[in-house]
């Protein structure tokens, strides 16, 4: 796969390179390939810039001479990453997007075990995502995760792929900065157990998040926005916690209350 960026046009739809593209929509395909798609201009820079290693670009022909992705093709000749110039409606047609920036990175997916995840997530608080099968709530709860200076998010229970496309678009670039393990509940149990982490589970019937402080990291457990945690999490809390609301507002979306809950322990874990 490793052959040069070349100057002519894929025009085909069955082509190799595209039809391997298009496959990594389903995660079986992805896991099959090793590969995952980011699409789009940040989230091929972030990519790029990365320690991730990417396996091939697909760029529309005729925006190649557009600065910001043109600065993009530069970087992945920088990473002899073979780069293939297609036809903007061929590009379209692979696009996760309804409007492709014109640009799609198939990326080698990482190979996190627990023990890595351990290694690069002790000493901060996580997240625990039980069963959220939405892709933008998982994506951006990563992203915020990232943001709040969490150092892993795992992800139990059916939950969204974290590297399907449509999380990884949500996630901007998240993925690329902090350890994500999908493993069984046993496995999650050891790790929290192995890295010393109370396990604090939002849900609406808590006590108020404002009247508790951790007083030093956490791993914060989010559920169904409907259900809440499962129950086989719920019993292993060793605290719950609410965010107070308004009379007759139900609930919040889970990666709004994400944000909420993340960044109220910020200043303490800085």
């Amino acid at each position: 796969m490793a052959e040069p960026m070349t100057n002519a046009v894929i025009t085909s739809k069955d082509n190799r390179y595209v039809k391997l593209a298009r496959s990594l929509a389903v995660k079986k395909q992805r896991e099959a390939a090793g590969l995952f798609l980011a699409e789009g201009i940040n989230n091929v820079r972030e990519a790029l810039q990365s320690a991730f290693e990417p396996a091939f670009l697909l760029f529309d022909a005729e925006r190649a001479n557009e600065p910001r992705i043109a600065e993009l093709l530069r970087l992945a000749r920088a990473k002899s990453c073979p780069a293939y110039a297609v036809a903007g409606s061929v590009l379209q047609s692979v696009s996760p997007a309804e409007t492709s920036q014109g640009l799609l990175l198939a990326v080698k997916l990482p190979r996190i075990s627990s023990a890595d995840f351990a290694k690069q997530a002790a000493g901060r608080s996580i997240a625990l995502l039980d069963g959220l099968q939405d892709p933008g709530n998982v994506g951006t709860i990563l992203r915020t995760a990232w943001a709040a200076g969490l150092s892993g998010v795992l992800l139990v229970n059916g939950c969204a792929d974290a590297f399907a496309p449509k999380v990884v678009r949500a996630a901007m670039g998240a993925l690329y900065h902090l350890p994500v393990l999908a493993c069984a509940n046993e496995t999650a149990e050891e790790l929290l157990a192995e890295l010393k982490l109370p396990l604090w589970a939002a849900d609406a019937g808590g006590e108020n998040f404002r009247r508790v402080s951790a007083g030093s990291s956490v791993c914060w457990l989010l559920g169904r926005e409907a259900a809440g945690p499962s129950f086989y999490w719920r019993e292993r809390a060793a605290k719950t916690v609410a965010i107070p609301m308004q009379p007759g507002v139900d609930s919040l979306n889970v990666a709004v209350a994400a944000g909420i809950l993340f960044f109220s322990g910020v200043e303490e874990e800085r």
